[in-house]
């Protein structure tokens, strides 16, 4: 709750969950760019719930949320099981500008993330042969780079324009 107080100015769309269960079946149900988990809930822990999260993300190959872990626990081991979650960490009580900082990192993060994510949906291709550098650094037709990478197939006729320009007695 006081997490809530916090975050009440800021521009964040704050949702709640009263337990780790609740909190991933939100979390598969809904849409979110950052997670605040409480290590200490009943039903599921906050640990448990974040690696299910995980779980879930890699099952089905999507970009893994941040998540957030609050403990009032100090202990190494505990800090641990945290970040072996899959979970980023802060101890309470949360102090409200360290709270502030690490969700503006996070912002950062979230935005180089999706910034990676463009860039790695990027052919290079060759402007004169047309041909697209695989990750090797050789070059390879188009055909042959797209049947590598997806499950698309080609099958090769003429458009107007080329039979025109290669086989005029036939147009």
């Amino acid at each position: 709750m006081i997490i809530g107080m916090y975050l009440k100015a800021s521009p964040v769309k704050l949702d709640t969950a009263v337990n780790g269960q609740e909190a991933m079946e939100k979390f598969k149900t809904g849409k979110y760019d950052l997670v605040l988990m409480d290590m200490q809930m009943p039903v599921m822990d906050g640990r448990e719930a974040a690696a299910k999260i995980r779980a879930w993300e890699k099952e089905r190959g999507v970009p893994a949320v941040p998540i957030m872990a609050f403990t009032a626990s100090a202990l190494k081991e505990e800090i641990d099981k945290a970040l072996a979650a899959g979970c980023d960490y802060l101890q309470k009580p949360v102090n409200k500008e360290l709270l502030r900082v690490r969700l503006r990192v996070a912002q950062r993060i979230l935005k180089l993330d999706m910034d990676v994510d463009a860039l790695s949906k990027l052919i290079p291709v060759c402007s004169h042969c047309r041909r697209v550098r695989r990750d090797d650094q050789a070059y390879v037709s188009l055909e042959a780079y797209i049947s590598k990478n997806s499950d698309f197939q080609f099958s090769h006729g003429i458009c107007p324009e080329c039979l025109k320009k290669h086989y005029p007695q036939f147009s």
